[in-house]
């Protein structure tokens, strides 16, 4: 098919999208252009669109998942090169923000996975594999009620010993009462942070945090790109991190590229339980937290960006409310499998889908070029 261009873009029959003429990576919705240009602020999803949290937060999953399994079941069971594609199914529900919630699901799934007769390492991830790919085939509502829902449904025989497993993990309760919770937050935090979080010391007070092997994604390029495109520091977070985790990794310089009053750092209810009542309106996949960063920043047009279903759901989620100007970026560069990712964002019409963050102001300058070529 003959394509037009204009101002940069190719405008064809791509499934309803737009790229631009020289340059991979980027694609923006073709019915989305228009609204794209008028975009005033933005507002970030943190891990896997800021933050690589690869080694970190999916890496400290692993761990603990393993180490709940063999805790419980006396059964070791290692998830090394399994991890990543499991962690992917569970997210793409669109219901598990929280990686608690997660590393709660697959240390479960894995305990219906080992049950039985004594089962090869290869059987047991095929079977763990199958239990996650069906729980990941539809959306689900929020993290572990979608968990056990789902269980008591499928492997209803199982109750007995899930029940026993829910009561080794002690989840949702938060440490130092939570086994799972504790577990994960000294692995991942280490001695130093997971002290000042608590305020109680670790079991061992002296070890890193997987957290040192994060790395920010974004540039202070690109931020400076968005300031001066917006007309100002229009930015905000809005993520399921505590603010102290994500102010260490990313670094004061590039924290101050953001609006402390539209941010919202949703993990800060884990870690004070007297802003959960509160903070439950907010989390992902509500658009609440969206929509008090577009009403504090006084925007018209806001983009959200994010690398996962939840994320998307945020801003379908306030249209579905009847507001409007809320558009959705969908980031796949740190995802287990990038091109099944760029697909999903396609599939369900996200307007922007960039290969990384640092695409963002190209993606608005071309819209702007393109909506005004077009006029």
């Amino acid at each position: 098919m003959k394509l037009e261009s204009a101002g940069g873009l190719e405008f064809g029959s791509d499934r309803g999208y737009v790229r631009p003429s020289s340059s991979g990576g980027l694609v923006l919705r073709r019915a989305a252009v228009g609204a794209l240009s008028r975009v005033d602020a933005v507002a970030f999803d943190c891990d896997g669109v800021l933050i690589d949290a690869r080694k970190s937060y999916d890496e400290t999953i692993r761990v603990v998942v393993e180490r709940m399994v063999e805790g419980f079941s006396g059964t070791g069971l290692t998830l090394t090169k399994a991890a990543p594609a499991l962690i992917s199914m569970v997210r793409r529900t669109g219901g598990f923000n929280s990686d608690w919630d997660t590393s709660y699901a697959l240390t479960l799934f894995s305990v219906v996975a080992l049950d039985g007769e004594p089962k090869s390492r290869a059987r047991a991830l095929g079977a763990l594999r199958e239990i996650a790919s069906s729980f990941g085939s539809a959306p689900r509502a929020r993290g572990k009620e979608a968990v056990d829902s789902f269980l008591e449904e499928r492997f209803p025989s199982l109750k007995g010993r899930l029940d026993g497993a829910r009561e080794y993990l002690g989840y949702p309760t938060a440490p130092p009462e939570g086994r799972l919770t504790t577990a994960f937050d000294e692995l991942y935090f280490g001695g130093e942070l997971f002290r000042k979080i608590h305020g109680f010391p670790a079991s061992k007070p002296r070890a890193k945090g997987l957290i040192e092997l994060e790395r920010p994604l974004v540039s202070i390029g690109t931020l400076d790109s968005l300031v001066k495109s917006l007309g100002g520091h229009r930015l905000a977070l809005v993520t399921g991190r505590p603010r102290v985790g994500t102010e260490y990794s990313l670094g004061e310089k590039v924290m101050g590229y953001f609006d402390g009053r539209a941010s919202m750092f949703i993990g800060d209810a884990d870690i004070d339980l007297s802003l959960r009542r509160r903070y439950d309106a907010y989390r992902k996949p509500s658009p609440d937290a969206l929509v008090r960063a577009k009403d504090t920043l006084s925007s018209e047009t806001i983009l959200y960006v994010g690398d996962s279903a939840e994320d998307l759901r945020m801003a379908k989620g306030a249209r579905s409310r009847g507001l409007r100007g809320y558009l959705f970026a969908g980031v796949y560069e740190t995802s287990a499998m990038r091109s099944d990712q760029a697909r999903f964002f396609r599939r369900e019409e996200a307007d922007m889908v960039i290969q990384s963050v640092n695409r963002v102001p190209s993606g608005l300058l071309l819209a702007k070029n393109g909506a005004g070529a077009r006029r």
